[in-house]
């Protein structure tokens, strides 16, 4: 665990206005195990992490909703389908219960416009404060499929008064096949994208996506890994290199 974490921190992250900011990804990602925030993800008790897998077709851990206003409106692909057609919904390969390159099992959020007829190829979640008044430190987020392949996915993380946290959020998504390619729906193709801001964390916007799944969101990560990120975080300012 530690070595993981150290060196997604070492590939990504800088300091902002003396808050710590750490970016994680894009990274291959087959089951929870693989999230850089695992050693936090509990059983939604609120001390650690939360993990929206949204196999129960809704969109329901704390604290987080996603708008209906804005043109457009999310939910998960068997609760707008019950009878969707087979392998129309891609997943992150791990929620069958085995990480066998099957992504077809399971459910995924979406988003529709207005209508209720036609996808949409951008995603927002609010975060909102727990009880002791506290927003999430951690969000990240896997991508199982994208709009266009030929356009950037681009991330907008959000801290509390509204400004962008992370100005280098655009990734091609042609360079998440491997050599040669990958057929639709290959779990090798999923990338997620994480963040770590010390101030809070009150918005997640992407773009350019049709399916994402394993929102995690929350407050601390158990030691040893919180430390190794704050430590690191005081020591080292990198710049992501494109």
């Amino acid at each position: 665990m530690k070595k993981r974490i150290l060196l997604a921190i070492l590939a990504t992250f800088s300091q902002l206005l003396g808050s710590t900011t750490i970016v994680w990804g894009p990274q291959l990602y087959f089951s929870e195990r693989d999230s850089p925030f695992y050693g936090g993800i509990v059983d939604n008790t609120g001390e650690g992490i939360y993990l929206e897998n949204f196999e129960d077709q809704a969109l329901n851990t704390p604290f987080v909703t996603a708008p209906t206003n804005l043109g457009y409106f999310g939910k998960t692909g068997r609760d707008d389908n019950p009878n969707i057609r087979d392998g129309a919904i891609i997943g992150v390969d791990g929620d069958d219960g085995a990480v066998d390159g099957q992504t077809f099992a399971g459910d995924t959020w979406i988003t529709i416009n207005s209508s209720g007829f036609f996808a949409q190829g951008r995603m927002q979640f609010d975060f909102h404060p727990n009880p002791e008044g506290q927003y999430p430190t951690y969000v990240g987020i896997v991508v199982t499929e994208v709009s266009d392949v030929d356009t950037d996915v681009d991330f907008g993380f959000f801290g509390l008064d509204g400004r962008g946290l992370f100005a280098d959020g655009e990734y091609d998504p042609k360079e998440w096949s491997p050599p040669g390619g990958a057929t639709r729906g290959s779990p090798l193709t999923m990338r997620f994208v994480g963040l770590y801001h010390s101030e809070g964390i009150s918005r997640l916007m992407i773009h350019n996506v049709s399916q994402v799944d394993h929102l995690q969101y929350g407050y601390s990560i158990p030691e040893p890994s919180s430390a190794l990120l704050l430590f690191l975080g005081s020591l080292w300012s990198l710049k992501r290199k494109r």
